[in-house]
């Protein structure tokens, strides 16, 4: 009953990978050159790869206690992966804790407890599988739409200011 659902939701994911490795690649400067951007780049890439996978996992002809067991194992690699990456863009910049963290452990709960119920063989968690897929595709599509408009406009910003102080020199 899922299986379309899956593929159509995996089949995005596939997709917009692809289409933030562009994204990344045209803001390659920016992207080279920030700790922050970079981990930001793979914690995006690292969604969409997880909702990749799990997707695969639900097409997949199994039982249902091993389709949990997978599951559990996806959740927990992604939320620790996650929220490595989370921590690491933001070492050394002025960001405070933002939500984003609550996004990625409800992103990793929800599939986590899709397999819960899939190993007592029960497939009604499967809803909290579909809403941890959309909620990671829209943020990834979020994460992607950063670099796309955000990425080096803080060196683009301090640089305005100070054309706009008066009695200043640039030094860039």
């Amino acid at each position: 009953m899922w299986t379309t659902f899956a593929a159509t939701v995996g089949g995005s994911a596939t997709g917009l990978t692809g289409l933030t490795f562009i994204v990344v690649a045209f803001r390659f400067d920016v992207v080279a050159t920030s700790q922050e951007y970079r981990n930001r780049a793979v914690r995006t890439v690292s969604l969409f790869l997880t909702t990749t996978v799990t997707a695969s996992l639900v097409t997949l002809p199994q039982p249902t206690w091993a389709f949990g067991l997978e599951l559990l194992v996806a959740a927990a690699a992604s939320a620790s992966l996650l929220s490595v990456l989370d921590h690491a863009a933001r070492r050394g910049t002025s960001q405070h804790a933002r939500p984003i963290l609550v996004v990625l452990v409800v992103f990793a709960a929800g599939i986590a407890a899709a397999g819960l119920f899939a190993t007592v063989g029960s497939t009604n968690g499967m809803g909290f599988y579909a809403a941890s897929s959309l909620l990671g595709l829209m943020w990834a599509v979020y994460g992607t739409w950063v670099f796309l408009t955000q990425a080096g406009t803080d060196q683009i910003n301090a640089v305005a200011n100070v054309h706009d102080q008066p009695g200043t020199v640039p030094t860039a």
